[in-house]
């Protein structure tokens, strides 16, 4: 922030470039602000998407009562040739893979 001793000995014109220099810079500094204001929200958002999907995703898993009580069968088990199954959550997030089972 510039002092009052730094505009001491200027000209009215020199002042009002200095006025509308340091204008334009809040100017700057407000339009930042509100871009990660914004980028903020939509963090916020997504982190509820996902939220919602975990919690999905567990009550699900949470329902299944034979689970890790014994190994899939392999007719259960579709090859993969990537070896992982990727789930779109939408459009912002993109895609969530999960990891390939080991053979």
């Amino acid at each position: 922030m510039a002092s009052t001793s730094t505009f001491e000995g200027l000209s009215r014109e020199e002042l009002m470039q200095k006025v509308v220099e340091l204008q334009q810079g809040l100017s700057e500094l407000s339009m930042k602000v509100e871009t990660v204001k914004n980028d903020n929200t939509q963090l916020r958002e997504d982190n509820t998407v996902l939220k919602d999907y975990l919690n999905n995703l567990m009550g699900k898993v949470g329902k299944m009562t034979s689970l890790g009580t014994m190994a899939p069968s392999r007719v259960m088990i579709q090859h993969n040739p990537e070896g992982a199954q990727s789930v779109r959550v939408n459009d912002h997030i993109g895609e969530l893979t999960a990891p390939a089972m080991e053979d």
